[in-house]
């Protein structure tokens, strides 16, 4: 068999990949353990800790003095698909991510001003399935870490309100990870593999695709008081457009351990392994070696409004609205820089908007302990023709708890713990290729998910 005889048909199967970036893309808000525990709803009425150098940058200049705020959080995501002809349940094997975040702020002894630094992980997750997975040729792995620094001034304008922000720089990191799929494949004699007695799902490479990139943005915000008991915030994080144009594609060659029959179109003797008619593929300068892509992916714009209420002894009430711009996501480009080119192509995503309602509550006790609480609601952003492996996104419903410890004048530990819940929703395990094909014709099962997050976070004043 010659290899460029079907070298554009097997480079076909490889462009999709990329559209774990987008699901894997998909907002963090676990910035902050005090944060977390009153479910992100301090927009308007922010933690008095450095993490509002992302929540709400014009709160900062309410922090007097040097003070340092340093996270990590575990978020562990459980999941299924079972299919409909079959029933068979298949388990994620998602790895746990530890998302970090480090804060410093300095302001000044009057509350005019603030300055500080942030570094935090707003977007990125990990999606990962067992080796067997029907949907392994659409995304058997997918990992993004997007990782912003923001330096950050705030000034007191007004007796009660401030304006705060500063530039966001972003380095993100993909890797993306793939079979591919024999028996869909063309022959240089114009059937498919399939065709020709190749089982279905006959996994001949793994293809994984890696880069890391830079991007710029900013992010700023206002945030008041209204009379004695009300306090009012909103928050604007730009867009940040991330181009992966130094990005390598790499495949290794899976062993199927199968032969061919003696009259096989080929005209190569019987019993002569497919394994070695296909390894010419992976040489050097052949469609499958090692070789240089690139993509496009913007982190979509945050926009958030808040309000807290503490007329209540030792109590503050919060609530919050944001939206994401996830509408950016409509399709995805993929360039091969090398002998895959002709399998250049654009994943189509069509994601919406997606917005959240958030409420929390924080009440300190005689002894010193805060207590914390919440409760919010995810619209999902991904219609129902994109509910994929890469991520099977659904609404969500969030539950959190939590607390603060002073453990000294200087030193203070919040945890914070967040329960995700999801109705599950049903999805697909193979490509998309046109705008005419529909959830109901591609979706073939029914996904579930869930996840656990904990958050310790430790404040330090100076």
């Amino acid at each position: 068999m010659r290899p460029d005889r079907v070298a554009w048909c097997l480079a076909l199967c490889i462009w999709p990949v990329p559209a774990a970036l987008l699901a894997q893309g998909y907002q963090l808000n676990e910035v902050g353990s005090c944060a977390v525990a009153r479910a992100q709803a301090v927009v308007g009425a922010p933690c008095k800790d450095p993490s509002s150098i992302y929540w709400n940058p014009a709160a900062t200049v309410d922090l007097r003095g040097w003070s340092a705020y340093a996270s990590l959080t575990a978020i562990a995501v459980g999941g299924d698909f079972t299919a409909d002809t079959s029933g068979h349940v298949t388990k994620a094997d998602v790895p746990a991510s530890f998302p970090p975040a480090l804060f410093v702020n300095y302001g000044s002894r009057g509350g005019r001003w603030a300055a500080g630094v942030g570094a935090y992980v707003p977007y990125g997750l990990s999606s990962q399935w067992p080796e067997d997975f029907s949907g392994r040729f659409e995304a058997q792995k997918a990992s993004l870490f997007s990782l912003y620094v923001q330096p950050n001034f705030a000034y007191r304008f007004a007796t009660h309100w401030s304006i705060g922000g500063g530039p966001v720089i972003g380095y993100a990191h993909v890797q993306l990870v793939r079979g591919l799929d024999l028996a869909t494949e063309m022959t240089p004699v114009g059937v498919t593999f399939g065709q020709l007695g190749i089982p279905a799902r006959t996994q001949f490479a793994q293809a994984t695709l890696e880069g890391s990139a830079t991007a710029f943005g900013f992010n700023v915000a206002i945030h008041g008081t209204i009379g004695d008991s009300w306090e009012i915030g909103a928050r604007y994080l730009s867009k940040l457009d991330f181009k992966y144009n130094d990005a390598t594609a790499s495949f290794t060659q899976t062993p199927t351990g199968l032969t061919l029959s003696a009259a096989n179109p080929f005209g190569v003797p019987a019993n002569t392994p497919v394994d070695a008619l296909l390894s010419p593929l992976f040489d050097p300068g052949a469609t499958l070696s090692r070789q240089k892509a690139s993509s496009a992916l913007p982190n979509p714009a945050q926009f958030e409004i808040g309000v807290g209420y503490t007329g209540l002894v030792n109590t503050t009430l919060s609530a919050d609205f944001t939206l994401s711009q996830f509408s950016v996501f409509q399709v995805l480009p993929i360039t091969f820089h090398g002998p895959a080119s002709a399998a250049n192509e654009r994943t189509l995503e069509d994601y919406n908007n997606s917005w959240s309602v958030r409420a929390g509550v924080e009440h300190a006790f005689a002894i010193g302990i805060k207590g914390r609480a919440g409760v919010n609601f995810v619209k999902s952003p991904a219609p129902d023709v994109t509910v994929t492996p890469e991520l099977p996104d659904q609404n969500r419903m969030n539950y959190t708890v939590g607390a603060g410890v002073p453990l000294s004048p200087r030193y203070t530990l919040d945890i914070g713990y967040l329960r995700v819940q999801t109705s599950g929703r049903r999805g697909r395990v193979v490509q998309r290729t046109d705008e005419s094909q529909t959830a109901a014709a591609l979706n073939s099962g029914f996904y579930r998910l869930s996840a656990n997050v904990f958050s310790l976070s430790v404040r330090a004043n100076f």
